[in-house]
């Protein structure tokens, strides 16, 4: 019967904008919640007419691998492959290191409380949502011994509730490369474990109301998931506290002006709750002359655009965050960095203090963080093998979210949680990409193919 429920919300969030169907489909799920109540499944006091998608979803538990009978919960088989009749299993992609399951659920934030362990060896986790956002530092546990882990997840999808101007066509926002296919803007909630020796147990899933900290930028911010990239908005939840929801809205290749012609400054915006924080990074693409459609100036667009996103979270009751954008890796004859986004920097600075807007100053950290680390180990913090100047990989996506999520949990106002183990992480003492907290095993690949191409150079 849950997954009766499931099936009518995945109605509801495909079809809301046609209200006829949408009556219908309510129906159907009152009529479910009846059945529910009177074969005794739901309590009546839980059975009040669902104003909103978590007062119907009860707790879920999956438990893998384990005997019947050994743990309350559905049992599934490691090897179960993704069932749409049934709504769960493995979505691992062949040949790859990773071992995903995913749950088809509404679109909404979610508290998963993961158990892990090895009954005959020791064993390490590293967790991942969605598109490979890192939810918890790899976990360690001895032989014989379990640990549980809570996080998180928000799950969305691209479509936006009508208005008066949407006469013909739902508005969705404008999916772009693979995202059709990727793991973020689908119905389901899938959680991926990895590490050298991965000991997932049990998957508890259930419905959950929190502050929110939502994202917009760029490729250097958004939920990477082929081969050796990574950015530090898929990095940030492993950073900050369990009360707090990530939710990543950044896409490769946007501006300002493209986030909001795709509408993903709308689907952002209709996901505010009062007293959420929204974190603005922008820049790599704005100041490309080469783009005239989207290009705008550090002295004259750019900033416009700034305030005006200022004033839109404002407005909704939420605090935002100005980020200068993250330095290229340019180095010069004097083994210093040429800053290429001048005037872009300082436009984001000066906007965040005329309008008194709490300030993350990425683009004086990363600086700082390739200049210490020089010019010869400095490309082991990016992609493609360290060839790409711009885009990181998992080590320097590691570093940056240290330093966002440290800067953000400073801020007295926004009143942030860390991690409780927020690790000490400084530009000016960088850990070695050599020896830090992610291995090689820690990382999945969850794209068969690398989705990242190399950035155009502004010119």
């Amino acid at each position: 019967m849950q997954l009766i429920i499931f099936n009518h919300f995945d109605r509801i969030s495909k079809a809301a904008f046609h209200p006829q169907e949408r009556v219908g489909v309510v129906r159907g799920l009152l009529i479910s919640f009846g059945v529910l109540m009177l074969s005794g499944v739901v309590p009546a006091a839980e059975a009040a007419t669902p104003t909103a998608i978590e007062p119907a979803i009860k707790a879920t538990t999956f438990v893998f691998g384990a005997p019947a009978g050994a743990a309350s919960g559905t049992q599934v088989t490691d090897t179960a492959p993704y069932d749409a009749a049934k709504g769960y299993g493995f979505v691992s992609i062949p040949g790859g290191n990773e071992h995903a399951f995913s749950l088809r659920v509404p679109p909404g934030d979610y508290l998963v409380t993961a158990t892990l362990g090895n009954p005959k060896a020791p064993s390490r986790t590293s967790i991942w949502a969605e598109d490979r956002r890192l939810v918890a530092a790899p976990v360690t546990v001895k032989k014989g011994e379990t640990r549980t882990v809570t996080f998180r997840v928000n799950v969305r999808n691209a479509f936006l509730d009508p208005a008066e101007q949407d006469a013909v066509k739902s508005p969705h926002v404008g999916l772009r490369g693979d995202e059709p296919e990727g793991r973020t803007w689908d119905d389901q909630l899938t959680i991926s474990v990895s590490g050298s020796a991965p000991a997932l147990v049990s998957l508890t899933v259930a419905p959950v109301t929190g502050r929110r900290v939502l994202i917009a930028g760029d490729s250097t911010v958004t939920d990477q998931a082929g081969t050796d990239y990574a950015s530090w908005g898929q990095m940030l939840p492993r950073f900050l506290g369990p009360d707090i929801i990530v939710a990543n809205h950044a896409r490769s290749g946007e501006t300002m002006k493209s986030f909001l012609t795709s509408l993903r400054w709308d689907k952002l915006l209709s996901e505010i709750r009062s007293g959420d924080v929204v974190l603005i990074q922008f820049a790599h693409n704005d100041e490309k002359k080469q783009w005239p459609r989207t290009y705008a100036a550090a002295d004259g667009a750019y900033p416009a655009y700034l305030a005006a996103f200022v004033a839109d979270v404002r407005q909704r009751g939420a605090e935002p965050v100005l980020v200068t954008p993250v330095a290229r890796r340019t180095f010069n004859a004097s083994g210093k960095i040429d800053n290429s986004h001048a005037g872009y920097d300082s436009a984001v600075r000066d906007v965040a203090t005329r309008l008194n807007v709490p300030l993350i100053d990425l683009t004086a950290k990363t600086t700082q963080m390739y200049e210490t680390l020089g010019p010869d180990i400095s490309p082991l913090a990016f992609g493609n093998g360290g060839k790409d100047k711009t885009h990181h990989n998992a080590y320097g996506a590691y570093m940056i979210a240290c330093f966002v999520a440290q800067d953000l949990s400073g801020f007295a106002g926004l009143n942030i949680n860390a991690a409780a183990d927020l690790p000490v992480c400084s530009p000016e003492h960088p850990d070695d990409p050599r020896h830090f907290a992610l291995e090689a095993a820690d990382w999945p690949v969850m794209r068969a193919e690398v989705t990242q191409k190399d950035e155009v150079t502004p010119r």
